[in-house]
């Protein structure tokens, strides 16, 4: 007579299910907070990285071009432009007087250059919105005392800058825009920090440009506490 053997094959309890999921939920509730502040540091850092080219971009075109550019951003939004400032002197140069000169519209000179080249294209980089990574906003800025940037506004110095730095393209976009970062062509720019946030409003970095330089850098990122404390310390140096 042969021999039958039975075999029972091994399972999982529903007790035991329970237990391991719940053990899971448990581990992704601790690990969560530790996973999106990584990553939102990375989007934070991503977004310095954006704005600091975009310094670099600026400057050079300016040198490039010899015409002084502006960057605006909307302020607690993700949103930031490049644009020519007009200064007045640019329509100097190119022969025209309170009488003869063309409207100007919202690129500058970008329309009178267009004229004489109708092949002339505008880079991406000018005139364009341009948008920061998902879930970081602009926080703010400190900006030095810019005296250029007063006396190429003054119209008593050039009757053409009667709407120098007052026409821009952020006028005709829904949004608060910020004052403008203006960068020079001999490469000096306005001296200033940008702030940018994550969605919480608990980490930041900084966008530095040096203006005697136009060296840009991004600082690391900080918690609110620390930005709060550089700002303290900052004040209490100029009240010294």
């Amino acid at each position: 007579m042969r021999r039958t053997v039975k075999t029972t094959a091994a399972a999982f309890t529903l007790f035991e299910l329970l237990i391991v999921l719940a053990v899971v939920v448990i581990l992704s509730a601790v690990a969560y907070p530790t996973i999106r502040s990584i990553v939102g540091s990375e989007y934070l850092t991503s977004g310095g990285d954006q704005v600091r080219i975009h310094f670099a971009q600026a400057r050079n075109q300016a040198i490039r071009s010899g015409q002084t550019l502006s960057l605006r951003y909307e302020i607690a939004g993700k949103r930031y432009l490049i644009e020519p400032w007009t200064t007045g002197d640019e329509f100097l140069e190119a022969g025209m007087t309170s009488d003869t000169q063309p409207q100007v519209n919202l690129m500058g000179m970008g329309a009178v250059e267009k004229e004489r080249n109708p092949n002339h294209v505008i880079e991406k980089l000018v005139g364009q919105v341009h948008t920061l990574p998902e879930d970081i906003t602009f926080a703010g800025s400190v900006q030095s005392f810019d005296a250029r940037q007063a006396v190429l506004g003054d119209a008593s110095f050039n009757e053409l800058t009667e709407v120098a730095g007052l026409q821009s393209a952020t006028d005709g976009i829904v949004g608060t825009w910020s004052d403008p970062i203006l960068f020079y062509p001999d490469g000096s720019t306005t001296q200033a920090e940008v702030r940018l946030a994550n969605d919480t409003k608990q980490a930041f970095v900084m966008v530095r440009i040096r203006g005697l330089t136009g060296v840009t850098y991004v600082s690391n990122v900080v918690t609110v506490d620390e930005l709060q404390q550089l700002d303290i310390q900052r004040a209490t140096s100029q009240n010294q």
